[in-house]
């Protein structure tokens, strides 16, 4: 999304895929230039922005031209206030100001968005930033507070780092590590879905199809690829490295909650039946930890925090 000053002082403001290409065709008023631009040839770009998509960019456009000319000025000159002037539009991603691009380099060919790949990097970074206020169910290990999407994520890629010895089949820590640090940065767009909320899981999987699309897409090509592959690997749970890391993403919330007085279990009434279907597969990540969870599960059912069959269920 771009504005140009032209020779009459007017800004146009407009989108385009190829920056460097759009604005020569102003500039040469080539067929294909916009109408506007045809009758009052443009003398610079002032400010463009990278959107996180076409429509978005469209979106942001739609915006930028019904605001009057001193605030189209401002804009120019304090790009980031597209966050704070148009908060309904941060819905779609992040908007990031390009800032030093010339006119004068997209006549002369040069490239236009000198910081393409990492002003994609960046956005998807600030995105994830997002998980920080996603709150999920599992509460502290001391029961003051539930965690955050951010420390859950933290926590299952030190366990990794921690408890790999005990997996299964060898694994590349690493890699596991990076699949379960990124899992759940979906949840941005689709929210956690509490483990046993029936209602909620049946319309998680299309939730989390969406998010990850949008969210990933953020990313340069080859990295899109790679971390949407990790993200996909763990849901198929296929590979040695997926069914650990699936271990530990079941295994922990299990663990704080034990060391919480059952308290998120009492809170939603949880059945034994209904832990022991989550955490079916569990043991094909390690049959070790599963052992000794198993062990919490069944102390904590015995002492009334999980509901069993002679305690209501």
């Amino acid at each position: 999304m771009y504005m140009v000053r032209c020779e009459d002082t007017s800004i146009y403001t407009g989108i385009a895929r190829d920056l460097g290409r759009r604005m020569r065709e102003h500039y040469y008023r080539k067929k294909s230039a916009a109408k506007y631009t045809k009758s009052r040839r443009i003398q610079s770009l002032e400010m463009a922005w990278r959107a996180p998509g076409w429509a978005a960019a469209a979106k942001l456009e739609a915006q930028i031209k019904r605001l009057p000319r001193t605030k189209k000025e401002r804009l120019i000159r304090e790009p980031e206030l597209v966050a704070s002037w148009f908060p309904a539009l941060q819905e779609e991603g992040i908007y990031l100001p390009c800032r030093g691009i010339t006119l004068e380099d997209c006549l002369e060919g040069k490239e236009c968005m000198p910081m393409d790949r990492l002003e994609q990097q960046l956005s998807f970074l600030l995105e994830i930033d997002k998980q920080k206020e996603i709150i999920r169910q599992t509460y502290l290990a001391d029961g003051s507070r539930k965690e955050t999407d951010a420390e859950h994520a933290w926590h299952i890629a030190v366990m990794c780092m921690i408890l790999s010895e005990y997996a299964n089949e060898p694994i590349d820590v690493a890699r596991t590590v990076m699949m379960l640090l990124l899992h759940d940065v979906i949840e941005i767009d689709a929210g956690d879905t509490y483990a046993y909320d029936e209602a909620g899981n049946a319309t998680k999987k299309e939730r989390e199809l969406k998010g990850a699309e949008r969210i990933y897409g953020l990313l340069p090509e080859d990295q899109r690829a790679y971390f949407r592959g990790l993200w996909d690997e763990f849901e198929a749970m296929e590979t040695p490295e997926a069914k650990f890391a699936n271990a530990m993403d079941k295994i922990q919330p299990v663990l704080l909650t034990d060391r919480a007085g059952g308290k998120s279990w009492t809170e939603h009434g949880v059945r034994q039946e209904q832990i022991l279907k989550r955490n079916e597969r569990t043991h094909e990540g390690s049959g070790v930890l599963w052992d000794y969870i198993r062990n919490i599960i069944e102390k904590n059912t015995e002492g009334g925090f999980i509901r069993g069959e002679d305690n209501g269920a």
